[in-house]
């Protein structure tokens, strides 16, 4: 990162604590990102989505039992350009294609490793900064 360069803020709606703990160990841990936020429940997120400065938003499909699917849409609404990405325990082979028509640029199994939720995060943000966010 040129250190003219501001890091990718994340904004991350995850329900599971510890889970959510981790996530922001881990993106703070990178000189690149930092967290801008943190929900764990869809009305938390669909409240905080049009004012959000983040860059990426990175989403659990299930928040407290409730789809997070409306959520989705309404940050792709508000920011039509910023990056999604889906981060879900769910099958992508089933579920992955229907989230990218609804928006998001990736899709992340929470059985994956670290590094391969960092370079959706990151791709999403390139992919965000060349469509002029």
């Amino acid at each position: 990162m040129r250190t003219d360069e501001q890091p990718i803020e994340v904004l991350i709606a995850e329900d599971n604590s510890d889970l959510c703990a981790a996530l922001c160990e881990l993106i703070l841990s990178q000189s690149d990102m930092n967290v801008a936020g943190t929900v764990a429940r869809v009305p938390e997120l669909l409240d905080i989505v049009t004012s959000t400065t983040a860059q990426v938003l990175i989403l659990d499909l299930d928040l407290a039992g409730q789809s997070s699917i409306p959520a989705l849409q309404a940050f792709r609404t508000a920011h039509p350009r910023r990056a999604i990405v889906v981060y879900s325990g769910y099958d992508p082979g089933s579920l992955g294609p229907a989230f990218a028509s609804v928006g998001s640029c990736e899709y992340v199994t929470k059985t994956g490793d670290a590094q391969e939720l960092l370079d959706a995060i990151r791709r999403g943000a390139q992919k965000a900064a060349g469509a002029g966010t």
